[in-house]
């Protein structure tokens, strides 16, 4: 019986099979060092004494069950003759949070949206400043862990309240940024945050 001889297709390449062991080792070493962040990963506080030189934060999220931010991103177009496609500019931001919070005496964002929304307040009445602290993005080279952070000032526009039989209080509200961002980075001090602006 004939033996049948492989074809150059058929034998196997020592390179590509190197490669091959190279490239699963490092996806193996990938997923090792890979970490699913949970929804506590990012915190948001609001300075709920704008008027005063010492923010007093509050924690954004008691009785919110959901947060998302729209970062409205800002595109230009531009078709030029000499090109067949198209091109296309990233110019800014429209950043804002629009969230339905229960109502709970006592949570000062809510009693801080509440005043807003009770006494009808506009222009500088409606301003503060909020928080975002990113726990995932940390340098602990130090003794006290610092957080990176971004200070954005923003204007709170009420939406509703609502009410409905067997519910609770309910207020919905958007929280929308005001220019350009301060990064820093935060520690926290007796369980309130400490913002550090970045000079670099």
């Amino acid at each position: 019986m004939a033996t049948r001889t492989k074809s150059v297709e058929e034998t196997p390449n020592e390179n590509d099979i190197n490669l091959l062991s190279e490239e699963e080792n490092t996806m193996a070493e990938n997923e090792k060092k890979l970490e699913r962040l949970s929804h506590t990963a990012k915190i948001d506080f609001l300075n709920i004494t704008p008027k005063e030189a010492t923010p007093k934060w509050a924690i954004i999220g008691t009785a919110i069950t959901s947060i998302e931010n729209s970062y409205g991103a800002k595109t230009a177009d531009e078709h030029w003759v000499i090109e067949t496609n198209e091109r296309h500019s990233l110019d800014g931001y429209s950043l804002g949070t629009d969230l339905e919070q229960t109502a709970y005496k006592g949570d000062g964002v809510f009693e801080f949206v509440d005043d807003i929304m009770y006494y009808m307040k506009k222009g500088p009445d409606c301003e503060t400043t909020k928080l975002e602290v990113y726990k995932y993005r940390v340098d602990e080279t130090e003794s006290t862990p610092k957080y990176d952070a971004r200070l954005l000032k923003v204007l709170i526009v009420p939406d509703t309240d609502s009410r409905e039989g067997g519910s609770a209080l309910k207020v919905k509200y958007k929280i929308q940024v005001q220019g350009d961002p301060t990064f820093g980075t935060v520690t926290f001090e007796n369980g309130q945050p400490v913002f550090i602006e970045k000079t670099t």
